[in-house]
């Protein structure tokens, strides 16, 4: 799946934009308000993880009656199952549905099934009025079921029209209907829609048959699926627009063309162009990858108008949030980066999660940071541009901000109940995943790691799979497989992120590093840094007039690595070549000296890996304020954008928690954008014609940092001025989209209304009502939201609140600026006190994003004792909701003693 938090940001953040608003690790984990009754009990027989094998579907045949206009829907399933032992108790999961008949068959007998919702997680139990035998058996389910929130079957109405659109993982499809649902129940589908004569109704499979049914009705039979868990089941009813893409040509093995189409919201079809037309070239780039045809008979994109998640990979119909499915040429380079980025790692989900499948979520990194590893590769081979392996490396480098934290999960993570599974969709499953891939993909070899999975999916095709099974296909590839499998099962085994401590001994014979390994841990934290890895070392360095590379898996706190190829003793050395590990390291004073010295010989992703090894000793506590801001000029000037950002969000942070006043803030604040401004200078506050898109994103990233992080004045009245014009203030008073150039169009917009008096919040609000186009509502709410006047904040909020104003997904983006504000901030917090049910309700599966806004800038252990103790009860039965609440009072408490280790020590930039 591709997350909206993690693609898009977290509560205001603008795709393609920096923002330093959130100060400690993004909380990716999200929730899922549970709306029974029932308490999560304490049975010992109800089934909160795997359910048994007792009863094991073989087939399912699904048929729902759907009308999008009505608050329900109805249905039945019809499962064919093998029966292992006889038993009068059959474990499957439904949750908030009436059901009206349930029965047994066995040969031609009938027998009665009494269901009993088991548990809050949506455990359901039949018993049987006697005994099923082992054997061959069916299960028939009548039932009706409210439309959910954003989960399961669900509706939405952007444009006045009624649509249903579908989100079953995690759990939502025990609230679409009765079954097994969890990963390891995986088999083929026969799904029927009886839905209104006039709608188009669409599902994972190509369309067979449809029937008329009379009084407004119509029947849709669909073909047989492949073998898929219930997870990936989806389906679409409404007046859709479904725009005919270029079919996606016969390639290697796959002889036929596969069918490619849009469904898009009723008008919105012809914006699909751009992301139909380029579908078929990252199809075939995986087909080429995998040596396997794409695995399924269609291939539908849906632009849902109201979709919490990034994006959805259901076999053969996948489900885009819109803005993702609608860029041009013409768009900001992150929205058609957006495109690029989520289409490539929904894609690889048909093979990686659809075509083989994990057997439970404690290995949802299968899914996901495989995803995110081949589609940034896929990405890349084709759209060179966007730099894709800066971007993997920038999400490495961002799951280690969670994985410091003493609460963080392990990638392979034991999941024992329902509330488990939310939390594994985070950075640690997605980028450390990924991140350990590119690892030993670098350290195995590119062809052999390539190999390595291929031979994985033919073993697994149309089944399921574990972690052991996919390291053992890759470590089979290695020269030596028992020390890369032991290798990569610390990894994966594991929380936390290694650091190495590195001298170099030249005293005698071949030059050797001279390694100490720990876990890293900032300051502030409980955690011991007694822990080791296996870890795959790639090092490069100045040997003569020769630069050298070698590699080797390290083992054991303490170790020697020689350095085989060496002539001489090295001029200095990069203990992470080409960034391809994932481990932080720190070199002995002489050594950091002469690595900083070569800078410019680094390559780029070295010189992203050097800066982060600054940035986290610092984090550490190992350097002062002023030695770390004495290190941001060679990096601001570095030519790539992610290195010249590399501190950007420390320096945000300082001018929020260790200035003492406001007139030390703006100082402060002042001397940090000296460093930055020399940079925005050369690239020009405008776009210029053909220019590369990196420099377009460093131009948005270094204007937003000035406007937003650093409050320079002569940044923000540009910004506040296109945004006044693309309000139509002092002109024609109309929406004029094109006034501000679109990558930061929505900053503009923003400072215009946090700048600005009332009649300017008073027209953006105007322009929202009238517009149906999401990329511009999002700005305009976030700009909405950006207001420093209360009484617009509070009108800002009322808006949430009025019925049929908002998108779900868009209730984040009005919401997020106002924990800017030291005066609208505890406002904020009140209202989310007052309103925390209902906005948690809307929010699902996603309310957990709102405990991450209520606890921004808090920094001190009073405000994290209190969190806990306001929200603990609350978060108990949430998924997700427990560890998510764990690490945010972490990170407050983590907070709170950086500032207080800093107190007195001057923030002094360097005067060189």
């Amino acid at each position: 799946m591709g997350r909206g938090p993690r693609r898009l940001g977290i509560l205001g953040d603008r795709p393609g934009e920096t923002t330093m608003r959130s100060f400690r690790p993004a909380l990716l984990a999200s929730a899922l308000l549970v709306a029974t009754g029932l308490a999560h009990a304490a049975d010992p027989e109800v089934p909160r993880g795997p359910l048994p094998r007792t009863v094991v579907p073989s087939l399912v045949k699904l048929e729902l009656k759907l009308d999008p206009k009505q608050a329900r829907f109805s249905g039945s399933t019809r499962i064919e199952a093998k029966v292992a032992k006889a038993t009068d108790t059959i474990w499957m999961h439904g949750r908030d549905m009436k059901i009206g008949k349930a029965e047994a068959i066995v040969g031609g007998k009938r027998i009665a099934l009494t269901a009993t919702d088991a548990d809050v997680s949506g455990v359901l139990k039949l018993s049987a009025a006697e005994k099923i035998p082992a054997g061959d058996a069916v299960i028939e389910i009548a039932y009706e079921a409210p439309f959910g929130e954003l989960q399961g079957a669900y509706r939405v109405k952007p444009d006045g029209n009624d649509y249903v659109v579908t989100q079953m993982e995690p759990l939502g499809a025990r609230t679409a209907f009765p079954g097994f649902d969890e990963p390891s129940f995986k088999q083929p589908w026969d799904i029927t829609l009886i839905v209104p004569e006039n709608d188009v109704a669409v599902a994972n499979s190509a369309e067979t048959k449809t029937e008329k049914l009379g009084d407004g009705w119509k029947k849709v039979t669909f073909a047989r699926t492949e073998a898929l868990p219930s997870y990936l089941i989806a389906f679409a009813v409404g007046p859709w627009d479904v725009p005919a893409g270029p079919d996606i040509s016969p390639n290697g093995s796959r002889t036929q063309p596969i069918k490619l189409r849009g469904i898009a919201a009723k008008g919105q079809g012809e914006r699909m162009k751009y992301s139909l037309a380029n579908t078929p070239a990252i199809v075939k780039g995986l087909e080429d990858y995998f040596g396997i045809p794409y695995p399924f008979d269609k291939l539908d994109n849906v632009a849902a108008p109201d979709f919490w998640a990034g994006a959805m990979e259901n076999a053969g119909l996948i489900v885009y949030r819109d803005t993702l499915m609608f860029p041009d040429e013409k768009s900001a380079v992150g929205a058609r980066q957006g495109f690029w980025g989520v289409s490539a790692h929904e894609l690889a989900h048909q093979w990686f999660g659809d075509y083989v499948t994990m057997k439970w979520w404690d290995d949802l990194w299968l899914n996901e940071g495989f995803a995110t590893w081949m589609g940034n590769k896929v990405h890349g081979q084709l759209r060179p541009e966007a730099h894709t392996d800066r971007g993997l490396l920038e999400g490495a480098i961002g799951a280690m901000g969670a994985d410091s934290l003493a609460s963080s999960r392990r990638i392979h993570e034991p999941i024992k109940d329902f509330t488990d599974i939310q939390s594994a969709f985070d950075g640690i499953t997605y980028q450390k995943g990924a991140a350990t891939l590119v690892m030993f993909e670098n350290y195995i070899g590119p062809e052999k790691f390539k190999q390595g999975i291929r031979n994985y999916m033919k073993a697994h095709a149309r089944a399921n799979a574990t972690s052991a099974d996919l390291i053992g296909a890759l470590a089979a590839q290695s020269d030596n497989p028992d020390a890369v499998s032991k290798a990569f099962f610390s990894f994966i085994d594991q929380a936390g992120v290694p650091s190495l401590k590195i001298d170099v001994d030249c005293a005698q014979g071949k030059p050797v590093l001279v390694l100490e390994q720990q876990r890293y841990v900032p300051l502030g934290s409980t955690l011991s840094p007694e822990q080791t890895w296996g870890i795959p070392l790639s090092v490069r360095y100045a040997d003569g007039g020769q630069i050298r590379e070698e590699k080797g898996i390290v083992t054991g706190k303490q170790a020697r690595f020689e350095l085989k190829q060496a002539q001489s003793c090295p001029a200095w050395v990069m203990p992470n070549a080409h960034g391809t590990g994932y481990y932080r390291f720190s070199l002995a004073p002489k050594w950091q000296q002469s690595l900083s010295d070569a800078f410019a010989k680094l390559d780029e992703r070295e010189q992203r890996v050097y800066a982060d090894s600054i940035t986290s000793a610092y984090g550490a506590g190992q350097l002062t304020p002023s030695q770390f801001l004495a290190a941001l000029p060679q990096f601001a000037n570095a030519k790539v954008r992610q290195t010249a950002s590399a501190g950007m969000f420390e320096v945000a942070r300082m001018a929020v928690f260790q200035t003492k006043d406001a007139a030390e803030r703006a100082k402060f604040r002042a001397e940090a954008a000296e460093i930055y401004r020399p940079r925005l200078q050369a690239l020009g506050m405008s776009p210029k014609p053909g220019e590369e898109d990196d420099d377009r994103l460093m131009r948005s990233n270094l204007i937003a940092y000035l406007a937003d992080s650093l409050k320079d004045k002569g940044v923000r009245d540009m910004l506040a001025k296109q945004g006044r014009a693309v309000l139509g203030i002092g002109g024609s008073g109309k929406l004029d989209p094109d006034a501000a150039p679109r990558d930061v169009r929505g900053w503009a917009l923003a400072m215009a209304v946090e700048d600005g008096d009332k009649s300017v919040f008073d027209v953006a609000e105007k322009h929202f009502r009238a517009t149906q186009d999401a990329e511009l509502r999002g700005q305009l709410l976030r700009a909405l939201g950006s207001t420093h006047d209360p009484k617009q904040a509070e009108h800002a909020r009322a808006m949430v609140l009025e019925k049929g104003l908002l998108r779900r997904n868009e209730i984040p983006n009005i919401l997020g600026g106002q924990t800017d504000d030291d005066t609208i901030r505890p406002q904020m917090r009140a209202w989310l006190d007052q309103n925390f049910s209902e906005l948690e309700a809307r929010l699902a599966p996603a309310g957990a994003r709102l405990l991450g806004l209520y606890a921004e800038r808090m920094c001190s252990d009073a405000e994290a004792t209190e969190l806990q103790d306001k929200l603990a009860k609350r978060m108990e039965t949430v998924e997700g909701g427990p560890r998510a609440l764990k690490q945010e009072v972490e990170g407050i408490r983590l907070c709170a003693a950086q500032v207080k280790a800093r107190e007195g020590q001057p923030l002094q930039f360097s005067k060189k």
